[in-house]
This record gives C-alpha cells, structure tokens and sequence, in this order.
C-alpha cells in the first residue's frame, strides 16, 4: 500500500513533465537567431517606401516564421510596440499598433523592464488604419507578471 502512494506523486511529477516537453515549441530551448544587420527604420517617416515595402512583405508572411524581441513602446497618436522580427535570414524592426492589452497592460507600465526579452507565440496581422497600413498585435503565449 505505501509504495502505491510513492508512485502517484512520481507518476503525477513525470505527466506534467512531458506535458511541458511535448507541448512547447521547439524554438523555446533553441537559440535565437543572430541579428547582424538589423534594420531600423525612422518610424515618423510613414510615407516611404522601404516601409511600404516591408508591410507589403509581411503580408505574404506568417507569424510562425519569426521569432520576436521586445524593444519599447511608442506613444504617439495610438501606441505602438517596438519588436524586432527575426528568423534565419531576416532582421528589422517593425513598429506594432496596440488596442488590445489583455497580455500587456503591465509590460507597458514598467516598458518592458524585468520581462522576458522574448515575445513568445507572438501573433499579429496586417490591417487599415484610417488609410494607413498597420502591423497591428493580436495576441502572445502569456506573461507572467
């Protein structure tokens, strides 16, 4: 009988472990991409054309092709995030519209400080804004405040 009560905790213990393992990405135990030449962009300048060309590019793309690093927030007009997309072959900075905060709210009071450099899972798409094209924030896996 004692040692039936042993197991269960072991047995319980080594579910949630594979729960985790088989659950999670495979990015979240690799490491992140190098960024040799980021692009930065000079985000008052809307108008121009290398923007107009990465939003155009990011159209034909998925979310599932980048892995994300937060940067900061901008609070312009409407407030937008920072984050840096990356994968094997791409590095820039794309300047994200925010309006929904269910994830967020304490990573912008504290602008990003003590959390996670990654953005995991993050989700996004692009959307017309009153006639301007913007990246706009979907969702994320969750963050722990």
């Amino acid at each position: 009988m004692l040692k039936a009560f042993s197991i269960i905790p072991a047995a319980i213990i080594l579910l949630f472990i594979l729960r985790y393992f088989v659950f999670v990405p495979a990015h979240y135990f690799t490491p992140e991409p190098v960024c040799t030449q980021a692009e930065t962009f000079d985000f008052s300048l809307e108008g121009t054309r290398h923007l107009s060309a990465l939003k155009a590019n990011l159209k034909t793309k998925n979310p599932s092709q980048y892995r994300y690093f937060f940067k900061t927030f901008l609070e312009e007009e409407k407030t937008y995030m920072v984050v840096n997309f990356r994968n094997d072959t791409e590095c820039f900075d794309v300047k994200m519209l925010v309006d929904k905060w269910d994830k967020l709210t304490g990573m912008r009071l504290a602008n990003g400080k003590s959390y996670p450099k990654e953005l995991f899972d993050l989700k996004w798409k692009t959307k017309e804004v009153n006639g301007v094209e913007e990246v706009a924030y979907v969702s994320m896996h969750s963050i722990i405040d």
